[in-house]
């Protein structure tokens, strides 16, 4: 640049080079002042104070041992120093302002002294060194602002955690928007004066004031809703933790609209975590899924309005037989069906993360009728072999003793809804309707014609606008699924107690299940014999398994210990390495109850589940899995007390 200036300086005059360097001086000043005014903007979009401004008022300090004054003084400064901040920022205004006339000017005097040609490409010189500039200082003012944001979080009592956010592509996350993610569906953001809208909450608690009496009731319980509700909408007032939230809620929904063409977010199949990857590659897999030509044929057509038609004559004829009441029949008929629309969960905890597919049945056309049926076939299932949660598991092997040839074993079935027999189903349990008859009117050949309609006729879905059918199995999503699946395994399990006791006179001393996870107490020398036992029953059916290690062995949310001095059991909470720990978090916007009743309900599930000599340990895991969501240090301490 010296020798431009040089022999500019040369070539016209003096006036001229100063005019030159001027106007270059004033450009990455702008520069500059262009990049502090995103950084005041941003500062006070967060409601950050920034350090320059903190420092300023640092050694304004009021000695007392009062914690209220300590609060007043604090909450003092932070509003003093948000006016200067705003101040600042209408300076900083008026310094841009000021430097674009003086550009101006300068640029006018240059069009008087220099050619076209040249003026051109000074100008294109100094707009890339201002580019430069204010690429550096932007530099600076990021990590400045990132700094003050992490300091602000911690300041709020906000934990991120970014084990809950699994990031499979090759973007880079700002970090605030990966905390909002990493909270899930269950975070509520705060309400705002203009998101909440007093018509619509009134017209929707309508349907909950038409079942009070008479009509004054009705009119007065209207007063009263709607007066409470105009009043917290004026008295809504955002506190700065509200504030943050929503700041980063709108920066979070600006990133995902640069990238909603390039990826999906979605929940992991198993741990509560939040998943984004790239859409191509769900795309992949979800069309890998659907190649399967045993599980999965294309349909030419939706089917949605003949099952819907179907159903209702269905529950027509229930409702005119009397086997079902006026109110039945309302709850059972299909006015506005979808097809079950087919996604997929990523297997996180497996290599390539394959994908879960999962069926979304709500208002499919047989949904109510599943449910109703699922209803009373589920009575048939087995009390003995099934348990409804660990604190039944725990009551079970209380006082059982276990000894040395014998060891605790899991068997898991491998994908099991999506095996499932549904013909085999559908024999087993007309086979045990001699049950069923005790609990519903329907006679066995019409309950016969609905079971297939629900398992067979319904199952299919609909995937990037083209409609399958699933030949075989059925779906995750399905109403019905849990309860087919309990009686496939309670049938499986009976058969196999039965051979293995007549053939290969084999005991099974303890044996209950969980959906697909069976825990037994068994002889290890029949270990291997038990297992090929089992997957004989159906090919599609096939079991994994699980053999205690170092005396112990995990099942469900507990861990059992096997004294190997008396053969007594123990107890511990157990969670999965792949668990987040992801509860409600303390700072979403949902009523106080609800999030302490979270806690309490951990809580009591920790030490109910284990023994008294694991509660010290598990008492701190509680601690940090709380504190990580966000929840006061004094509020669990009081809680846990």
């Amino acid at each position: 640049m010296k020798d431009f200036y040089k022999h500019m300086r040369y070539k016209y005059d003096e006036h001229t080079c100063i005019t030159l360097k001027h106007f270059s001086k004033l450009t990455q000043k702008l520069s500059k002042q262009m990049e502090r005014l995103k950084f005041l903007l941003e500062c006070k979009r967060y409601d950050i104070i920034p350090n320059h401004l903190m420092n300023a008022v640092e050694k304004v300090k009021i000695t007392t041992t009062s914690q209220k004054l300590q609060q007043q003084l604090h909450k003092t400064k932070f509003h003093f120093l948000r006016k200067v901040m705003n101040m600042e920022i209408t300076q900083t205004n008026l310094d841009i302002k000021i430097t674009k006339d003086y550009i101006y000017h300068a640029e006018k005097q240059l069009e008087r002294n220099l050619n076209e040609g040249e003026l051109k490409t000074f100008k294109n010189k100094q707009n890339f060194y201002g580019q430069r500039v204010a690429k550096e200082v932007n530099e600076v003012h990021t990590t400045k602002i990132n700094n003050l944001k992490a300091q602000q979080l911690r300041n709020m009592g906000i934990c991120t955690n970014n084990d809950w956010f699994v990031n499979k592509t090759d973007i880079n996350f700002p970090e605030e928007v990966k905390w909002l993610l990493s909270l899930g569906k269950k975070f509520t953001l705060p309400t705002t004066r203009k998101h909440f809208s007093a018509i619509h909450t009134i017209s929707e608690i309508e349907q909950a004031i038409q079942a009070l009496g008479d009509e004054n009731t009705k009119e007065m319980a209207r007063n009263k809703v709607s007066n409470r509700i105009l009043q917290f909408k004026r008295n809504i007032k955002n506190k700065s933790l509200e504030k943050f939230i929503l700041e980063t809620y709108n920066k979070c929904k600006a990133f995902l609209n640069l990238h909603k063409n390039n990826i999906v977010i979605t929940d992991a199949d198993k741990g509560n975590k939040t998943v984004v990857i790239y859409k191509r590659d769900y795309k992949e897999k979800m069309e890998e899924l659907l190649e399967h030509k045993n599980t999965y044929r294309k349909l030419r057509t939706d089917r949605t309005n003949a099952l819907q038609k179907k159903n209702n004559r269905i529950v027509n004829d229930l409702y005119k037989q009397k086997y079902i009441n006026i109110k039945e029949k309302h709850k059972l008929t299909c006015s506005a069906a979808i097809a079950p629309k087919l996604y997929g969960l990523p297997k996180i905890h497996k290599p390539n993360t394959p994908l879960r597919p999962i069926a979304s049945s709500v208002n499919v056309p047989c949904y109510q009728l599943s449910k109703h049926i699922g209803d009373i076939i589920k009575n048939i299932t087995s009390e003995e072999y099934n348990i409804k949660n660990m604190f039944r598991l725990k009551e079970r092997l209380q006082n059982m003793i276990i000894d040395k040839e014998e060891a605790l074993v899991s068997f898991d079935v491998v994908s099991l809804f999506t095996n499932i027999p549904t013909n085999l189903a559908i024999r087993i349990i007309m086979e045990k309707f001699d049950k069923i008859n005790s609990l519903t009117n329907i006679p066995k050949c019409k309950f016969q014609e609905i079971l297939r309609f629900c398992l067979l006729d319904n199952n299919y879905f609909i995937y990037d606008n083209d409609i399958y059918a699933q030949t075989f199995g059925m779906p995750m999503g399905n109403p019905l699924s849990p309860t087919i699946a309990d009686i496939i395994l309670d049938d499986l399990i009976d058969k196999t107690l039965n051979e293995l006791k007549q053939k290969h006179d084999i005991d099974i001393k303890f044996l209950v299940k969980y959906v697909d996870d069976i825990l037994a107490i068994v002889k290890r020398k029949d270990v291997d014999l038990i297992l090929e036992t089992l997957n004989k029953y159906h090919n599609k059916i096939q079991f994994t398994i699980e053999m205690e290690r170092d005396d112990s062995i995990p099942y469900l949310d507990v861990r059992i210990y096997k004294n190997i001095n008396n053969g007594s059991l123990s107890f511990e909470w157990y969670a999965k390495p792949l668990s987040s720990g992801r509860l409600i978090n303390f700072h979403s916007s949902q009523p106080m109850k609800y999030k302490i009743n979270t806690a309490k309900n951990l809580i009591k599930k920790v030490l109910t589940i284990s023994d008294k000599q694991f509660w010290n340990t598990n008492l701190q895991k509680i601690d940090k899995m709380l504190k990580s969501n966000s929840y006061p240090h004094t509020l669990i301490k009081n809680l846990i007390e």
